[in-house]
């Protein structure tokens, strides 16, 4: 029996991805980020046993398939939400097609408005778009942390701007900072709540009460901002992702 590619989940199509791995004990069914099915599979068992496992747990699939955002591409994110957060600040973005080589951004002259220029003669704009929001990022994640930083007295060794997949951030015991490029897409506030989070881990390698106690200092409203970062992140983790 050949494994199918999609299955119907309450009359949706959904991408289907078996893994087989020698380490892998039980059969395990979840989503990822990108809305598609996987099942995590130990080496001796059939395709038609993994595809019973599936039937089995349908309900639940379907309870779950029900309440996820659905994934999106980042032209049709700006298009519904032409907004960027940087330098503690909200602006208005325009996406234009250019003739040009290369994709760059720009702020207009009163930095009301930042403007995406991005090549309309290349093959794949939704590549070339995500590309380029992912310099921005970097860019403007890496001027407001170290803004904080200098603000609160406090050196990190090296920042690193990732894709993560359902992480904001995180800090090593080496004293780097990972960020995840999206930030730039939620509120500037819920954006310095990440990174002063991941600052407060400079002096605090865990989450002890010193550790919130000293959040709470850096960040006055974190206990607002913690369920508002988490009643945004299923969505903006999916941005992008198709």
């Amino acid at each position: 029996m050949n494994m199918p590619e999609c299955i119907d989940v309450g009359g949706r199509t959904v991408p289907l991805i078996v893994r087989s791995r020698e380490k892998t004990r039980h059969l395990r069914l979840r989503l990822n980020h990108k809305n598609q099915v996987v099942v995590s599979v130990p080496w001796h068992y059939s395709n038609r046993e993994v595809l019973s496992f599936i039937v089995r747990q349908h309900d639940w699939l379907e309870q779950q398939v029900a309440r996820i955002p659905e994934a999106s591409n980042m032209s049709d994110w700006l298009r519904e939400h032409p907004f960027l957060s940087a330098s503690g600040e909200c602006f208005t973005v325009r996406v234009e097609p250019v003739d040009c080589l290369r994709a760059s951004y720009q702020f207009e002259p009163n930095r009301a408005e930042l403007v995406l220029c991005v090549p309309k003669n290349r093959e794949d704009f939704e590549t070339a778009l995500l590309k380029l929001l992912r310099t921005f990022s970097k860019d403007a994640l890496a001027c407001r942390l170290n803004y904080y930083a200098r603000r609160l007295n406090l050196k990190f060794e090296r920042l690193t701007v990732r894709d993560q997949t359902s992480r904001w951030g995180s800090c090593s015991s080496k004293r780097c900072i990972s960020l995840n490029w999206r930030l730039i897409l939620i509120e500037p506030e819920l954006q310095d709540h990440v990174i002063l989070h991941e600052l407060a881990h400079l002096t605090e390698m865990n989450h002890s009460k010193r550790f919130w106690d000293l959040l709470d200092s850096y960040d006055p409203l974190r206990q607002s901002h913690d369920p508002a970062l988490k009643a945004v992140t299923g969505t903006i983790m999916r941005v992008g992702r198709c």
